[in-house]
């Protein structure tokens, strides 16, 4: 089964290159933008522009932040969602320095478990990679309360406005090595899900479309951040 998902990726992948405009007259040179891509994150195959995001519907509950800023913060997250599961896929370690869905300078470990799954992975002769990822199932954009960014401590600090997404399982990352069991680095069962509040900036990298750049997160569950994450009321007995 892992093996068969692979190989849609990499279909799909395939179809997404062809889509990008990255050859030109049929020939085998990358544009100057995928040249920049694989340059400087590590991003090959080249990424189809516009980049395809998850469909979800976006809700703001700030009464203060325009649905239009609301909509953009959105697709900026939506945007470093699709990024971060095309740097998985590519096994690019360098992306994940290079500040284009974090900022590197204020939250240096930000990813530290992806390049340390990817090195581990490469010092093996294998790769990491995604044999399932979550599905999102709903995004807020809310208020991010002052006290968690004054916890944070950070420069830049977050935006005055978060996201809280919600996800479904399943999702896996292993690291695969020929010859051997693949090795969970990664997982999210079947059934479970996560709901995150993740605080951040906008930026806009070389090449790449406005993004969002992650400077925290925190579990809603916690009853420290349960209001700020404005969920609905679950189901009742």
């Amino acid at each position: 089964m892992v093996a068969g998902v692979r190989a849609t990726w990499a279909a799909a992948l395939a179809v997404l290159l062809a889509l990008s405009g990255c050859t030109r007259g049929g020939g085998t040179a990358p544009s100057p933008r995928c040249q920049l891509l694989q340059q400087k994150y590590g991003l090959t195959p080249c990424p189809a522009d516009p980049l395809p995001v998850e469909t979800v519907k976006v809700q703001n509950l700030d009464p203060k932040l325009p649905d239009a800023q609301a909509q953009r913060i959105a697709q900026a997250y939506l945007r470093s969602r699709a990024l971060y599961y095309l740097a998985i896929q590519d096994n690019s370690d360098r992306f994940f320095g290079s500040g284009a869905i974090d900022v590197p300078e204020a939250t240096p470990l930000m990813f530290d478990a992806e390049t340390g799954h990817i090195r581990d992975a490469r010092a093996q002769h294998g790769m990491l990679v995604l044999a399932a990822r979550s599905t999102l199932k709903s995004l807020r954009v809310v208020p991010l309360p002052a006290d968690l960014t004054d916890d944070l401590n950070l420069t830049p600090a977050p935006m005055s406005d978060a996201v809280v997404i919600e996800a479904d399982g399943p999702e896996r990352q292993v690291i695969r090595v020929p010859g051997q069991a693949d090795t969970d680095v990664s997982t999210l069962d079947s059934g479970d899900s996560y709901r995150l509040l993740v605080g951040g900036v906008l930026v806009t990298r070389d090449g790449l479309p406005e993004t969002f750049a992650e400077l925290g997160q925190w579990e809603c569950l916690d009853p420290d951040t349960h209001g700020a994450c404005q969920l609905p009321p679950g189901p009742t007995g």
